[in-house]
C-alpha cells in the first residue's frame, strides 16, 4: 500500500501497475480535493500519490508539464486540469452514477455556475495571505457570497442531492473557516442563512465525510504554508 506521505525532489516515482488508475494529489489541495471527491463518489479504484508541491519531484513534472495537481495517470496516459479530469472521470465510470447531467442543457448550466465559482479565489486568497486584514478582498468576498447564497434555490446546487456544482465549489467552503480563525471573517447564518445549511449539509454527506478535514487542520495547515514551510503531513507522523 503506498504511503500517504508526500513524494519530494530526490524521490523515486512508485511502480504503476498496467490497468491501475493513479491520482497524483496533495492532500490539503482544493483543486485536488476536487477530484478526489469524485473517486470517492463513484466508487473508482485507484492508488494516490501525494507530491510536495514545494519541492516538486521532476518526475511530476515529466506528466504534469508545470508541476499541478491533480494529475490521472493510467496505461502510460496522463491528465491535467481539476474540471477536465472530473468530467472525464464521470463520463468513463459508472455513466448510471452521473454528476454532471446528461441533458446538454443543464450540463451547460453547471459548468456556468462551476466556472462562476473560480470568482471566489482571488479575494479567498488575497484576505488569507494579508497580515492584517484586507478589507476590500472581505468585501469581493461577501459580495460574491451573497451571489451564490442566492443561486442556491434547494438543499443543493443539484436539487435534493448533491451535482457536479456542489463537489466542485465545496473544497473552498470546507476551508472558509481558515478566514474566520485567521482573517476574522464573519460568515454567519444570519447573513449568509442558505449557504452555511447547505454547508452542514455537504459536511453530512458521505463522500465530503470520507475526505474533508476538519477546521483544526486546516487551520494548522494554512498557517504552516504561509510561514513558507507548508507541512503537507500533517497528522501522519
Amino acid at each position: 500500500m503506498l504511503t500517504e506521505k508526500s513524494f519530494s525532489a530526490g524521490s523515486a516515482c512508485p511502480r504503476l501497475e498496467k490497468g491501475t488508475l493513479r491520482h497524483y494529489s496533495m492532500r490539503f489541495c482544493p483543486f485536488a480535493q476536487r477530484s478526489r471527491l469524485v473517486l470517492v463518489h463513484k466508487k473508482i479504484p485507484h492508488e494516490t500519490v501525494n507530491v510536495d508541491l514545494k519541492q516538486k519531484p521532476d518526475w511530476l513534472l515529466a506528466k504534469s508539464p508545470k508541476g499541478k495537481v491533480p494529475c490521472i495517470e493510467i496505461n502510460g496516459k496522463t491528465m491535467i486540469e481539476s474540471l477536465v479530469i472530473c468530467e472525464y472521470l464521470d463520463e468513463a465510470y459508472e455513466p448510471k452514477n452521473l454528476l454532471f447531467s446528461k441533458d446538454p442543457w443543464k450540463k451547460a448550466e453547471q459548468k456556468i455556475l462551476i466556472e462562476q465559482s473560480s470568482e471566489i479565489l482571488g479575494p479567498f486568497y488575497s484576505l488569507l495571505r494579508s497580515n492584517d486584514g484586507d478589507k476590500e478582498a472581505a468585501e469581493k468576498l461577501r459580495d460574491f457570497l451573497h451571489r451564490f447564497e442566492k443561486n442556491l434555490k434547494g438543499d443543493f446546487y443539484g436539487g435534493d442531492h448533491p451535482d457536479a456544482v456542489d463537489y466542485m465549489i465545496w473544497p473552498w467552503y470546507e476551508r472558509i473557516g481558515v478566514l474566520s480563525e485567521l482573517r476574522d471573517f464573519d460568515f454567519s447564518a444570519t447573513e449568509f442563512p442558505h449557504l452555511t445549511g447547505w454547508c452542514k449539509r455537504m459536511a453530512s454527506d458521505e463522500t465530503v465525510k470520507a475526505i474533508m478535514f476538519d477546521d483544526k487542520t486546516h487551520v494548522a495547515y494554512a498557517s504552516s504554508s504561509l510561514n513558507g514551510t507548508p507541512n503537507y503531513d500533517i497528522g501522519l507522523d
